[in-house]
């Protein structure tokens, strides 16, 4: 074992390093990033209004109803 040691300890310790060289060299990008949302946020608060410009107008529509009724 301990020749094993001293025949391998150069390459040994240059994998060691290898990613602390490697890491100065490459910068790290997210996979997602937070502005791909922007449409879905967009459909979504379109749906929203809809919704409520639907139930608005049957509110609306079931008072004016009760009224002339």
């Amino acid at each position: 074992m301990g020749n094993l040691i001293r025949k391998f300890w150069k390459p040994l310790a240059a994998l060691l390093l290898l990613p602390a060289s490697a890491s100065a060299a490459f910068s790290w990008e997210p996979l997602i990033q937070a502005t791909y949302f922007d449409g879905i946020k967009a459909d979504m608060m379109t749906t929203v209004n809809g919704i409520i410009l639907v139930a608005l107008i049957i509110v609306g529509l079931g008072m004016l109803l009760k009224v002339f009724r």
